[in-house]
């Protein structure tokens, strides 16, 4: 491989042919919010509200405490942190240093590091979802009616921003005979951050108005203790030209090792 055309136009194009290379885009992303203990037990949004004479409408509505009821509102609290997320910043990171000048020029050297806060900014649905979830566990976390807060683990949690890209090489086979198959190319995640010990501390105000009608945005920023960057085999998963790997939607152990809530080895989902 010569380096003797460092500007060639070619070059940079096989660059971006080539899979891995190719310029990521912004709008595939997915944020997963693990409910804290506070929000999973007695008061969390996962149990029955206090009945207001209106019983027989929780009953209709599944707000009733029971094993499919509580699953049925997880997959809604996952969904709505998900789908709803308008905006995210990915967070960064800072090297902190001293100073010290023995003879000559100053040297600095790293004492810590630092990182910068998280934001998601929410689009508000009718049922204000985030705006009640939110006040929920900013209010068990200091609140507001005495004079304490809540224990650090039962509200702090972990929260992931998982970064999607189109066309990984790996192919979903599906049919019900030989002649009429049926195959969807698999979406792959080519990078994933985790925050761990994180909690909402600041959510901003809503304003209305009788100008002209816009969408309601609520946004959210979190503290938290550390994150992790996490690039899960990305090597394998986008490479442009080479083979496909087929795999038969109905082969559930393959399907399980590759998902996301598996491990970090493998990411893959259905193509948007």
């Amino acid at each position: 491989m010569s380096y003797r055309e460092p500007n060639s136009f070619n070059r940079f194009r096989d660059q971006i042919n080539s899979g891995n290379k190719t310029p990521a885009r912004s709008n595939l992303f997915q944020v997963v919010v693990n409910p804290p203990p506070v929000m999973s037990s007695i008061g969390g949004l996962f149990h029955q509200k206090t009945s207001t004479g209106t019983q027989f409408l929780d009953e209709a509505l599944g707000l009733v405490d029971n094993q499919a009821g509580v699953m049925s509102r997880y997959r809604e609290h996952a969904d709505m942190m998900n789908y709803f997320a308008d905006t995210v910043s990915i967070p960064g990171r800072r090297i902190t240093v001293g100073t010290v000048r023995d003879v000559g020029a100053m040297r600095r050297f790293a004492t810590d590091t630092s990182f910068s806060e998280m934001q998601v900014s929410f689009l508000l649905p009718k049922d204000m979802y985030h705006r009640e979830y939110f006040e929920r566990w900013m209010n068990f976390t200091a609140s507001d009616s005495e004079n304490r807060v809540g224990m650090y683990d039962q509200y702090t949690t972990t929260m992931r921003l998982i970064k999607w890209e189109l066309a990984s090489n790996y192919m979903g086979k599906q049919g019900i005979t030989p002649e009429k198959e049926v195959t969807r190319r698999f979406n792959g995640v080519s990078s994933c951050w985790t925050m761990y010990g994180a909690f909402p501390f600041d959510m901003s105000a809503i304003t209305l108005n009788n100008g002209p009608t816009d969408l309601i945005k609520l946004d959210v920023s979190f503290y938290y203790e550390r994150y992790r960057m996490d690039t899960p085999n990305n090597a394998k998963m986008f490479k442009g030209s080479l083979k496909d790997i087929t795999i038969p939607m109905d082969n559930n152990e393959v399907l399980s090792s590759l998902s996301i809530d598996s491990s970090l080895e493998n990411f893959i989902g259905i193509g948007l």
